[in-house]
């Protein structure tokens, strides 16, 4: 009976021990296989970094000549766009190269280790190393990790700093994206109104209410009230509105693409340290963005020129108004220029620009639509009024043109320049002349009516 019970028992086990086996044989072999990817994964984190950092670097510029090219061209929905799309793409070129830059370190680092791990399997001999009293090697050897120590904090730093570049990636592009889409249609519905700095204003008020409003408010419910207050928790109309102030936040936020690779890494580090480095380094991306369009569009960031400042030089000699100095950032700037700051003959060629962003509201005042080429041009010359040397020239004789090799459309005409004597002479020109200059601007993005 003995020997039948045993019979009787071995089949269940036999039965429980296959079954065991069955189902871990796959995990085994899932587990087998992630750790052959993971292995390889490593060598294409180097190959990406390497290659990324020159195109991140370079990215910047081509998309600041790509802006000046067409930049006179664009309307006021298309102008915010392309000034805060390239804005945060900027920021997130920068950021990133200095992420893809650290990561290459860290790894160069590591496969440094893996080598010395392979040569020097003992790691440090401490008997072998001259001018190291016994104090300091002891001290050493408490507080200094081994090479398997510190190989695997650096694969750990390199793998968790390669996530969190897709990380900041997928979630800067999408904010951009919320952002630029709101801010194109809040600014296309204040120019109709000739609000559109308010309109801007106020959807960016919306924009931070939801971004940083809706997160706090759920933190604050959820995490704290909720959590003291176990009664909430089983409340319908709360669950609703956490549900609710979850689901808003999550149409401008990327949770599915996002929060798993945030709470991975924010579970398995220092929360807390880990999402205020998170928050600092969107701020930061969104910085540097700002700081390098302004050191683009303007001639310094440096507060140094305090005896020639922009208001000194405003009414004085600037590149922009000479057709052989401009630059990038002179083609942005539709304003009058002439060929040359030299001029050797009878005339001086001077060209009017036309550029829709700003002179569309005061055109569809000053005159009708009209489909007559001549009726336009006439329209365009009653935008601008010249003199030199504070004499009257007349504008009637200016036609309209197009200058493919600054990219523009406008009025070109011959001021005069028979009787002058050789010397610096001063061309005035008046935008919106017709306008006082206490007038109130047609829209709150114009400083004044009228501009000189």
């Amino acid at each position: 009976m003995l020997a039948s019970g045993a019979m009787s028992e071995s089949p269940d086990n036999s039965g429980k021990a296959d079954t065991a086996v069955a189902d871990a044989t796959p995990r085994d072999s899932r587990s087998d296989a992630l750790k052959s990817l993971r292995d390889r994964t490593d060598e294409l984190e180097l190959i990406i970094s390497s290659l990324t950092i020159f195109a991140l670097i370079s990215l910047p510029s081509w998309l600041f000549e790509a802006l000046s090219q067409t930049y006179t061209h664009l309307s006021t929905s298309f102008a915010i766009a392309g000034m805060l799309g390239i804005t945060l793409v900027t920021g997130i070129c920068y950021g990133l190269a200095a992420c893809f830059i650290v990561h290459l370190m860290v790894r160069a680092y590591w496969v440094g280790l893996i080598g010395l791990r392979t040569v020097f399997p003992e790691g440090i001999d401490w008997s072998r190393t001259p001018g190291i009293g016994p104090i300091t090697r002891r001290y050493y050897r408490q507080t200094l990790p081994d090479l398997e120590t510190a190989t695997q904090r650096a694969d750990r730093l390199a793998s968790s700093l390669f996530a969190v570049i897709s990380l900041l990636t997928l979630g800067t592009l999408w904010l951009g994206i919320v952002v630029v889409l709101t801010l194109m249609g809040s600014g296309w519905i204040g120019a109709q109104f000739g609000l559109t700095n308010a309109a801007l204003g106020l959807a960016t008020v919306v924009l931070l209410g939801i971004y940083i409003g809706v997160p706090m408010l759920l933190w604050l419910l959820d995490s704290v009230v909720a959590r003291r207050f176990e009664a909430l928790q089983k409340n319908a109309v709360f669950s609703v509105v956490i549900r609710l102030l979850g689901g808003i936040y999550g149409i401008v936020y990327p949770q599915r693409l996002v929060l798993p690779v945030q709470l991975t890494l924010q579970s398995n580090t220092r929360p807390v340290i880990f999402y205020i480095a998170l928050t600092l380094s969107i701020i930061a991306i969104v910085w540097v963005g700002n700081a390098r369009m302004a050191g683009w569009r303007v001639f310094t960031l440096s507060g140094e020129f305090t005896y020639l400042d922009d208001n000194d030089v405003r009414g004085g000699f600037r590149s922009t108004f000479y057709e052989d100095m401009n630059s990038s950032e002179d083609r942005m700037r539709g304003w009058p220029r002439v060929d040359s700051f030299t001029q050797k003959g009878g005339f001086v060629t001077l060209f009017l620009p036309y550029q829709p962003l700003r002179d569309n509201l005061i055109l569809d005042d000053l005159c009708e639509a009209s489909n007559n080429d001549e009726d336009a041009t006439v329209c365009l010359r009653r935008l601008w009024s010249v003199s030199i040397n504070d004499q009257p020239v007349p504008i009637d004789g200016f036609i309209s043109a197009e200058r493919m090799d600054i990219n523009m459309r406008g009025l070109l005409g011959l001021v005069p320049m028979t009787g002058l004597q050789p010397g610096m002479h001063r061309i005035e020109i008046v935008w919106n002349p017709e306008a006082n200059e206490d007038d109130v601007p047609i829209d709150d993005r114009y400083s004044a009516a009228r501009s000189t």
